[in-house]
């Protein structure tokens, strides 16, 4: 018994913690302000409620916890994710008040870096 739980043990000390990369999935990205009230229904709009459910859709229930998703509680402090409350007066942040109306403030990473836009 005590044998199997050293086996066990060793086994289980060369196992490190899975470091999953928090970013910003490149299929949530928007090159348009999706929270404008203009763009509400444009058609890949994750907010158009026509796209609900949608499988690119940040706010969708299912790709809650994607670890790519912006809208995911794991990356809400990431530095380039626009929901990070640090990014609330971020110029390039579509949630910025200011870009309220703003339709050219594309809905990507705030580091401009990281993904592709669509």
């Amino acid at each position: 018994m005590a044998t199997r739980l050293v086996l066990v043990l060793i086994a289980l000390a060369g196992a490190g913690p899975a470091a999953a990369e928090t970013g910003f999935d490149p299929r949530y990205e928007r090159d348009y302000n999706i929270f404008t009230p203009t763009q509400r229904y444009a058609p890949d709009n994750p907010l158009n409620p026509a796209n609900a459910y949608a499988p690119d859709n940040p706010f969708n229930p299912v790709n809650k916890y994607d670890f790519g998703n912006p809208a995911n509680p794991v990356n809400k402090y990431s530095p380039s994710n626009p929901f990070n409350p640090a990014n609330q007066y971020h110029p390039d942040n579509p949630l910025n008040p200011a870009n309220r109306y703003n339709f050219s403030v594309p809905f990507a990473p705030l580091d401009g870096g990281s993904g592709r836009k669509r």
